[in-house]
C-alpha cells in the first residue's frame, strides 16, 4: 500500500512539474530533477529525442530491501498542454557476443567427463537428450543461487532449433540472422510476448564444453543467472566448424 500511495503521489507531481517545464525540456534531451515526496528527495530523470514531444520520466523508489524504478512515459502537446500516457516498451536485454570454442592446441588424450546432473527426463519432454542435458546445467547453476528454475517454453525451442540449424547451413555465427534478423525479431514473428529477453549462443563439441565457455562468459553468465527471466528454449544441432551449435533463448512471458 505504501508504494502504491507514493507511486500516485509521484506521478501527480512529475505531471505538475511537466507543466512547469515544457520550455525547457522542450530545448533538452535530459532534464535532470528532485522531488520531494514524504519528505524525501527522490530524483527524477525527464528525457526527450530530438524532433519528438515524447517524455520518458524515470522515478526510482526505494521500498525496504527492494530497488524500484518507475518509467513513466507521456507524449505531450507544447501547444495545448495536452498529456496523453504512452505505454512503456518491454524490455529487451542486450545479447552478449558469441561464445565460440577455441581451438584447442594438441594435448593428452582428455579425461572422462563427469556425468551430468542427475534429473529425469519425462516421457512427453520435446527436448533432446543434449538439450535437456544443458537445462539441467542451467537450472543447477540457478538453484545454487537461490533463483527460480527456468521452465521449456516450447515454442522458444523450435526458434533455437532453427537459429542454431541456420547458422550451420549459412556458416555464420552472430545473433544477427541473415534469414530470421535479430532473435528479439524472430520471437515477435513467431508471436512470443515478453517483457525481457536474451541470446546466448556458444559452438563446442560437447553440452559441458559449451554450458563452461558460457559461464566463463560474463555476459552469457548473466544471461543464465538473471533473476527476470522465467522461460528458456534451448535448440542444439549437430555441425557446423564446432561440432554442435548451442542457442539458448531467454524470456521472462509478459
Amino acid at each position: 500500500m505504501v508504494l502504491k500511495k507514493r507511486v500516485l503521489i509521484t506521478t501527480t507531481l512529475v505531471l505538475l512539474l511537466l507543466l512547469s517545464m515544457f520550455s525547457t525540456a522542450a530545448a533538452c534531451k535530459t532534464v535532470d530533477w528532485t522531488v520531494k515526496v514524504n519528505g524525501e528527495k527522490i530524483p527524477l530523470k525527464l528525457v526527450t529525442k530530438d524532433g519528438e514531444n515524447l517524455y520518458r520520466v524515470e522515478i526510482p523508489l526505494e521500498n525496504g530491501k527492494l530497488n524500484r524504478k518507475i518509467i513513466i512515459c507521456y507524449r505531450i502537446n507544447l501547444r495545448t498542454g495536452e498529456i496523453t500516457p504512452v505505454p512503456t516498451p518491454p524490455i529487451e536485454e542486450p545479447v552478449p557476443e558469441p561464445v565460440p570454442d577455441p581451438p584447442a592446441p594438441p594435448a593428452p588424450e582428455p579425461e572422462p567427463e563427469p556425468d551430468p546432473p542427475e534429473s529425469p527426463v519425462p516421457e512427453e519432454s520435446i527436448l533432446t537428450a543434449d538439450e535437456q542435458q544443458m537445462l539441467n546445467l542451467v537450472n543447477q547453476e540457478r538453484r545454487q543461487r537461490g533463483l527460480n528454475e527456468l521452465r521449456i517454453h516450447e515454442g522458444l525451442v523450435k526458434l533455437a532449433r532453427l537459429k542454431s540449424q541456420d547458422m550451420i547451413d549459412l556458416g555464420y555465427f552472430a545473433h544477427q540472422s541473415p534469414t530470421y534478423g535479430s532473435p528479439f525479431d524472430m520471437m515477435r514473428n513467431a508471436g512470443i510476448a515478453y517483457t525481457y529477453a536474451g541470446e546466448n549462443l556458444a559452438g563446442a563439441p560437447t553440452v559441458a564444453r559449451a554450458h563452461t565457455s558460457l559461464m566463463n562468459s560474463p555476459g552469457h553468465r548473466a544471461n543464465i543467472l538473471n533473476p527476470n527471466y522465467t522461460h528458456v528454449g534451448i535448440g542444439i544441432v549437430n555441425g557446423g566448424n564446432y561440432g554442435k551449435m548451442f542457442t539458448q533463448m531467454f524470456i521472462r512471458e509478459r
